[in-house]
């Protein structure tokens, strides 16, 4: 457990006093909001207190890929040092999770006994690795079996590098063939290992392209030596003591030292639910940020649904922070979240992978412009309408992908050849 205890800098006399502010977690949501609030005064307005589970400052999770495959130490990727709190007289209780929040008397209750007075609150606590039920992922005391990992956290990161060092650990099954288990495939194919990915969906990446994008992107990851079983599940993890394989759904199983969960991820809502939250898929929050029903409640980030809709990705995060600081400091009170277009620009197993709203066309009178050559493990899948782009899908080439965001983005109007949306003919970008 590590604490930045240091006590805010005392003010000059007569100063009115400063509300207690409490933000329970200290990843990248938490962090952000917490940037935005001093970026508008909030030192100045507040005493800042903040619990996270994890023993560290807050880093980037979305490295945590690149540290797994050695392109990035861990110590590259954090975003705020234990020395920032201090600096901005920041009480920080790292390693410290809270159990339970009262609403009525305005005080949270961590697990090291500590009961934490509060006027406003912020609630991110972020998601999980979802761990699929399947048989023998846990050991009979209730822990997870040796050689099986999530990956979410730097310290996840950290032992599966250990593991997959050891000489004797040859072989890994990742579950998840979405992003990050395609991102942990290739950080362990890094380290020598043969990798096999099952994903129970019928292509890959299924949350961000349609079926014909993830067949050129299987073909593009299998030509990197790694194994895809797609319309697969998972239905147990072999030996006793330690991973020796696992077994799948209406296949042959598969031998293995090393099992990695890449299946999805669900907000922490636990605390929530507890404290009489209003709770559907994740916390309920409104156009505020506000907790529903609560006035000094707010909450933010992967643990949040904004009008039924729950975001995954850090775009849509940094949107809600700001917002959620014009309330909570009174920079800008007529600040609204309305909801994020989600488009994303990545690097997916060394494959340049851009993806945003509609994977294929949905009316009769959508237009679907697609290009395809395999064999260079590039797709382009572009859907309009109403001469508005509603959707596209790029693998392999990122040279249109900036302003085919902006056309997203914005509703731009197009050019009458739609080629031009793909190829530098003129006309477009």
């Amino acid at each position: 457990m590590t604490s930045v205890l240091d006590r805010p800098q005392g003010r000059h006399a007569g100063a009115a006093p400063r509300g207690r502010l409490v933000v329970v977690g200290n990843g990248m949501a938490g962090a952000r909001a917490v940037e935005e609030i001093l970026a508008r005064g909030g030192a100045d307005q507040f005493t800042i207190t903040m619990f996270g589970d994890e023993p560290y400052g807050n880093y980037n999770r979305i490295m945590l890929s690149h540290v797994l495959s050695g392109e990035e130490s861990d110590a590259d990727i954090f975003l705020n040092a234990l020395s920032w709190y201090r600096e901005n007289s920041i009480t920080l209780h790292a390693g410290v999770r809270v159990d339970r929040i009262d609403k009525f008397t305005k005080h949270v209750f961590s697990n090291d006994g500590r009961v934490t007075p509060y006027d406003t609150l912020i609630i991110a606590t972020g998601s999980r690795s979802h761990m699929p039920p399947m048989d023998g992922l846990y050991t009979p005391g209730g822990s997870v079996k040796n050689g099986v990992f999530g990956f979410r956290t730097i310290d996840d990161t950290r032992h599966m590098v250990q593991h997959a060092r050891q000489e004797h650990h040859r072989r890994a099954v990742v579950i998840g063939g979405g992003l990050l288990g395609l991102e942990a495939a290739y950080g362990l194919k890094s380290h020598g290992i043969a990798v096999e990915v099952v994903h129970s969906g019928g292509h890959l990446m299924n949350a961000q392209m349609g079926p014909d994008g993830g067949a050129v992107l299987r073909r593009s990851v299998e030509a990197l030596g790694i194994r895809v079983h797609t319309s697969s599940r998972t239905t147990a993890v072999l030996g006793t003591e330690r991973v020796s394989g696992v077994s799948l759904r209406d296949r042959e199983g598969i031998a293995c030292d090393m099992v990695v969960v890449a299946a999805g991820i669900r907000p922490n809502v636990d605390v929530a639910v507890l404290s009489g939250l209003p709770v559907e898929r994740a916390i309920v929050v409104d156009d505020r940020l506000r907790v529903q029903d609560e006035d000094d409640i707010y909450a933010v980030g992967e643990c949040v649904q904004h009008r039924g809709e729950v975001y995954g990705l850090v775009a849509p995060l940094w949107e809600q922070a700001v917002v959620l600081a014009n309330h909570v400091t009174g920079a800008d009170t007529s600040s609204a979240y309305l909801g994020s277009r989600t488009a994303t620009k990545l690097k997916v197993a060394g494959v340049d992978v851009a993806s945003m709203g509609l994977h294929g066309p949905e009316l009769d009178t959508d237009e679907h412009i697609v290009f395809s050559e395999p064999s260079r493990g590039v797709f382009k899948s572009i859907v309009v309408r109403d001469n508005k782009m509603v959707g596209a899908t790029l693998l392999g080439d990122s040279r249109k992908v900036a302003y085919l965001m902006q056309a997203y983005d914005r509703g731009l109007p197009l050019p009458e050849e739609r080629i031009a949306l793909m190829f530098d003919v003129g006309g477009a970008g």
